[in-house]
């Protein structure tokens, strides 16, 4: 991730990525995704702002190889452990970050990284979800987030393309509506806006965040 005004492009090394300067008060949005298949060989995520503006940011894709037997659930965490987040604190702890714990003042201790998914990809019956273009729901804020799991929308986006919800853990997550047709390829959409904040934590090196989603399979 980037702001706008960095120096970031698509072949910069991770060693030479810029810093992200914090907000001298309240927050500010990250404007700018990237995604890395080697070093210096990138993207920039061309739909992604931040905002509610865009549909079809980013999709998860699924390959026929499966039963699911669970819903899937999906959210943010510090690293592979899956230690949920402390609510809240900075500097965070052992096996967390300044994002998913967020800020007690500015976040009102909802997480930095807020998330809209549509539907659950793919019917139990096989049709896939596919949103359309435009707006995602109702613009979001450093303090959106529900607590515990919200679950998304069949055909929609998340509460009927209302509100986002925050992604702490699995303290604050999103719950898929059905449980997609077994053995069946699928996207599942969503888009994401992500904040800093003035009284978060810096980390040399920067922050490694590792986005999960689980479910049970046969």
């Amino acid at each position: 991730m980037a702001l706008s005004s960095g120096s970031q492009t698509t072949s910069t090394a991770s060693a030479s990525w810029p810093y992200m300067n914090l907000p001298a008060s309240g927050t500010t949005t990250v404007d700018n995704v990237y995604a890395f298949s080697a070093n210096t060989t990138g993207i920039k995520v061309a739909t992604y702002d931040g905002t509610n503006g865009k549909a079809r940011v980013f999709r998860y894709n699924f390959s026929t190889g499966g039963t699911l037997v669970s819903a899937m659930q999906t959210s943010f965490f510090a690293n592979t452990t899956h230690t949920n987040p402390s609510a809240g604190t900075q500097p965070p702890g052992t096996n967390n970050d300044a994002f998913t714990n967020g800020t007690s003042g500015e976040s009102s201790s909802k997480s930095l990284i807020k998330g809209n998914f549509y539907g659950s990809g793919l019917t139990a019956g096989g049709t896939q979800e596919t949103p359309s273009a435009g707006t995602v729901g109702t613009a979001p804020s450093a303090t959106t987030g529900t607590a515990g799991s919200t679950t998304t929308t069949a055909g929609n986006w998340l509460n009927a393309a209302g509100n986002w919800t925050d992604l702490a853990g699995f303290n604050d997550y999103i719950t898929a509506v059905a449980i997609p047709q077994a053995n069946t390829a699928f996207f599942w959409y969503f888009t994401l806006a992500i904040y800093l904040a003035a009284s978060m934590s810096t980390q040399a090196g920067g922050w490694l965040l590792v986005q999960t989603i689980q479910y049970a399979y046969s």
